[in-house]
């Protein structure tokens, strides 16, 4: 039997290549992502609302297709989600991992104005987190910037005003 004799530095080298490969796969696949909603007014949470994802599996859609899916009836998400008394909802990221995928939470259009249809950039979203706000939210400020940890999508919601709430049925016909 014939041993195999390799220079001290090729050993390392295959070594330290095994283990950062294998670093990489845990890295990539596996890993959790929370979508969290909260009311930038008070920082409360925004409880039992459906949060659908999309683009996760299967084929690639454009990204027109993966908004319709998600916003036209009947509705086909991939992962229907309902957020806790945290306000978060959370999933695990499949093998392989997407490039991107779509978020949509469903909130009741009189009380918050967000259609909530987001493209998520798996690598983005892990690496720094994600923060959206929606329309009203933006104009005003809120008194304590909010943000999000590595691995959360989080969307700043602030609820309309009590007049919209009234005149919503005169304007929606």
């Amino acid at each position: 039997m014939r041993a195999i004799h390799l220079p001290v530095g090729t050993t390392l080298v295959s070594g330290f290549v095994f283990a950062l490969l294998s670093a990489a796969n845990i890295a990539c696949f596996g890993q959790t992502v929370i979508i969290r909603i909260v009311n930038v007014t008070n920082e409360s949470p925004v409880r039992n609302r459906y949060v659908y994802i999309s683009g996760m599996t299967g084929k690639p859609l454009s990204e027109q297709d993966e908004r319709r899916k998600l916003l036209t009836k009947p509705i086909s998400p991939e992962l229907r989600l309902v957020t806790d008394a945290n306000g978060e909802a959370q999933f695990e990221l499949p093998k392989p991992a997407p490039a991107y995928f779509y978020i949509r939470a469903v909130l009741s259009i009189p009380r918050w104005d967000c259609t909530c249809v987001l493209r998520v950039s798996t690598e983005e979203v892990m690496r720094k987190g994600l923060m959206t706000e929606s329309p009203y939210a933006e104009r005003t400020p809120a008194k304590e910037p909010m943000q999000p940890r590595p691995g959360e999508v989080l969307f700043g919601l602030r609820p309309t005003p009590w007049w919209w709430w009234i005149l919503y049925p005169i304007e929606k016909g």
